[in-house]
């Protein structure tokens, strides 16, 4: 072991590879303490591996052929076919089969069409019987309560019957003095919404109010009841 490694350090020293001061005192240290560092150890072997790759590459074994394998051909058939073979002529589909199944087709799709029918009825009377009606459609002023009470938030919504950018949603009191206005933007659906609190100046008496809107030239109204108390 150990003049194999020496003969290795005089081989790097040798083909001029590495470090010469740092191997030759590397040398000189292990052979005469026996011992050496293992940054040193690695710095030699890695110089080795790099330039005398040969010296530690194992021996790749040839692999070893495989023997061929001999398939033997298949033995012939048994009962090879005479060159005199008669077809069997086929057989004719009698034409009543083919109206018999024209005749199911038309039944099975019949009966799928009453089905149908018949699912649908059930389901339009259950809706009538619970009360389920389609939604309606979004008119042209409506609030979310039909009563308020001082500061409450009133939601007023609606949808314009003509084309128009801006609408004016106004409130008066039961004495018929307007007492909130503003002016809002409409989308191009044409429909509109905003919110007014129940509250403030010319909010004192209890009664109906009304809430107006106008655009256009046009004009909608819609009422609610108040108490300030």
């Amino acid at each position: 072991m150990d003049q194999f490694f020496t003969d290795d350090i005089d081989a790097l020293l040798k083909s001029g590879h590495g470090d010469s001061a740092r191997l030759a005192k590397i040398k000189a240290e292990f052979e005469s303490t026996k011992l050496v560092s293992i940054d040193d150890r690695k710095y030699v072997e890695g110089l080795i591996a790099r330039y005398s790759q040969t010296t530690y590459a194992p021996k790749q074994e040839k692999p070893k052929e495989q023997p061929k394998k001999i398939v033997p051909p298949p033995p012939p058939p048994r009962n090879p076919p005479t060159l005199l073979e008669v077809k069997k002529p086929k057989e004719e589909i009698p034409r009543l089969e083919g109206k018999t199944k024209l005749r199911n087709v038309v039944i099975a799709v019949c009966a799928t069409i009453f089905a149908v029918l018949v699912v649908s009825f059930v389901a339009m009377n259950q809706d009538l019987e619970t009360g389920v009606i389609a939604p309606a459609q979004t008119k042209s002023l409506e609030l979310d309560a039909t009563s308020y009470i001082r500061g409450d938030i009133i939601s007023i919504s609606g949808k314009t019957k003509e084309a128009t950018s801006i609408a004016t949603i106004s409130i008066a009191n039961p004495a018929g003095t307007q007492i909130w206005s503003e002016t809002i933007t409409v989308k191009s659906s044409g429909v509109f919404s905003t919110l007014a609190i129940a509250g403030g100046d010319g909010w004192d008496s209890a009664g109906t109010y009304t809430v107006s809107v106008s655009y256009s030239g046009n004009s909608e109204n819609i009422t609610f009841s108040f108490d300030p108390s």
